[in-house]
């Protein structure tokens, strides 16, 4: 399938994102530090301006020009393709010290920024989970505790900058101690808590994103491998969805997602408002029918997609080309029927034949007779005249209901082809009225055929076009290689065929000019058939007609 190195792509892409939070979290931690810093010290300074009293600056930018080195620091590592762990880890000892810095200098036990600390923990359960979040909390716990009682005991002197605050008692040092050591603590447990929760969550999520993505990757590949067309509309009919099939069989190069149905599929006789009504009363509706200004016949199944509680959001429109299928099976029932006239006429031909020998012989006798007159002479001419040309319109259609078989040999098509219009050129039947152009291509090898049946049926063509340009006319006739095809065009300028004509043209005995018996074209057929190659008709009234050969190269 063309989409499903993608969809594996994605799929190894996100349990990398979940296996390793660490990277993406030390990542962003460099720049949101930056920003938490830049913001807490611009924020001091804007207060500080528009107030009179005097704030702990100073600390706030030793701790800010500390943030700013130790991020460069992790910056350089980061780039030097450190371990995300490893850099993560670091990071979180930085903001402890970084903290602890910014508490003393502000203040210590008493400081209010003390609360930082929490979220270096929280960041220690993002990264490491349960276990990192208790060992950052429990390395921050001892940091500030050892701070304080280290301030408490005189071992630590605030600095100038400090915020001077009343000590501390030893009861009461000790149980702020303790509830920060609690709180920290707590804060590490429920953060990992949560941090596994929205990894899960993560988790599963990539997971469903990964299955949707494998889906529509599958479905995606079904719906490009379909032969037939696919076309998904909302409620109004307007197309969302189309496959690439849909766009071969309407002939439809550009996108076709916002094109109401019935611009797209604007079948003869078929309204497409009433067929969205009935698919509201139904799960699905039949129709066929042949697009308005062509000769494409589809064969549409539209079915209804809907909620569970039964309304209607959309639909599928599911159609193919019929034209080729209603052919192949009008060409069947032409050749059955064709078989089936033939067997029953081949008998009545043969009952026929020998009475008809005794007729021209019986007239060939009496026209001998002595004494008899011009007129009766005459009439025993016209008699033995009539019986021969029965005679030979029984023989030309034994020879097309009972064939002889084919004697199959190399032949070359083309060769073959021309030597019969230089022959045909010579009858009596082309006038000095008509023309005769051809523009014939040979093919690579020869084909296995039947040499005489094709001479045959090019010779029958021929005539039929030059009849059907009684007053001249053009004849072209252009053949040459397509594919695996040896195609033979042979147009005419003559008064051309209506539909009806078209569909009984190879039919026996269906002859539409006057005089001609009906077999020529059906010999015609019969020929190509019996080669496994094709003939079709496209014709005008006025226009002239073009018959269309095609002979296998490969034929058997």
């Amino acid at each position: 399938m063309t989409t499903g190195a993608p969809s594996r792509a994605a799929y190894q892409g996100g349990l990398e994102l979940i296996a390793l939070p660490t990277a993406r979290i030390a990542k962003w931690l460099i720049g949101l530090r930056l920003i938490a810093v830049s913001a807490l010290l611009v924020g001091a300074l804007l207060v500080q301006s528009i107030t009179e009293e005097l704030l702990p600056i100073a600390p706030l930018v030793r701790a800010a020009g500390l943030t700013y080195m130790l991020s460069l620091l992790w910056s350089v590592l980061w780039l030097l393709k450190v371990p995300p762990r490893t850099n993560g880890a670091l990071q979180l000892c930085g903001d402890v010290f970084i903290i602890a810095t910014l508490v003393y200098f502000t203040g210590g036990a008493s400081s209010p920024f003390a609360f930082l600390f929490l979220i270096v923990v929280a960041m220690g359960a993002l990264m490491f989970g349960l276990r990192g979040a208790l060992v950052v909390a429990g390395g921050a716990f001892v940091v500030y505790a050892a701070m304080a009682e280290a301030i408490a005991f005189g071992l630590l002197r605030p600095t100038r900058f400090g915020v001077l605050a009343s000590p501390l008692g030893p009861s009461a040092l000790a149980f702020q101690i303790l509830v920060t050591g609690a709180g920290f603590a707590i804060v590490a447990m429920l953060t990992s808590y949560l941090a596994h929760s929205l990894q899960q969550a993560e988790a599963r999520l990539q997971g469903e994103r990964t299955a949707s993505a494998r889906l529509l990757a599958v479905s995606g590949d079904v719906l490009r491998s379909v032969d037939s067309g696919m076309l998904a509309a909302d409620v109004e009919g307007r197309v969302v969805l189309a496959n690439p099939a849909a766009k071969r069989i309407l002939g439809r190069a550009g996108a076709l997602e916002g094109t109401h149905l019935a611009e797209l599929l604007p079948l003869e006789g078929v309204e497409w408002p009433e067929v969205l009504q009935r698919l509201r009363l139904g799960s699905s509706v039949r129709i066929d029918g042949t697009v308005a200004g062509s000769k494409l016949l589809l064969g549409c199944t539209v079915t209804a997609l809907t909620y569970a509680d039964g309304k209607l959001v959309g639909l599928v429109v599911h159609f193919r080309d019929l034209t080729e299928v209603r052919e192949a099976a009008r060409r069947e029932r032409l050749r059955e029927r064709m078989e089936a006239v033939g067997e029953m006429a081949a008998g009545i031909a043969h009952e026929i034949r020998n009475p008809l020998a005794s007729i021209s012989g019986s007239a060939q006798v009496l026209g001998k007779v002595p004494g008899l007159g011009e007129k009766e002479h005459r009439l025993s001419l016209i008699i033995v005249e009539e019986s021969r040309r029965l005679s030979g319109i029984i023989e030309s259609f034994l020879g097309y209901a009972r064939p002889p078989d084919l004697q199959r040999g190399p032949c070359d098509i083309a060769r073959t082809l021309d030597e019969t219009l230089t022959l045909f050129r010579n009858s009596p039947e082309v006038t000095a009225a008509h023309r005769v152009v051809t523009e014939i291509k040979g093919h690579p090898q020869p084909v296995i055929a039947d040499e005489q049946q094709l001479r045959q049926a090019f010779y029958n063509l021929a005539r039929n076009a030059i009849q059907a340009m009684p007053h001249g006319g053009t004849m072209r006739v252009v053949a040459g290689p397509e594919g695996r095809d040896y195609v033979i065009r042979w147009s005419d300028g003559g008064v051309g065929m209506e539909p009806q004509q078209i569909q009984e043209i190879f039919q026996p005995f269906k002859s539409f000019r006057e005089g001609g018996t009906g077999l020529g074209l059906a010999v015609v057929y019969s020929i190509v058939s019996d080669h496994q190659g094709d003939i079709v008709v496209d014709s005008e009234i006025g226009k002239g007609t073009t018959f269309t050969l095609r002979i296998p190269l490969g034929a058997v």
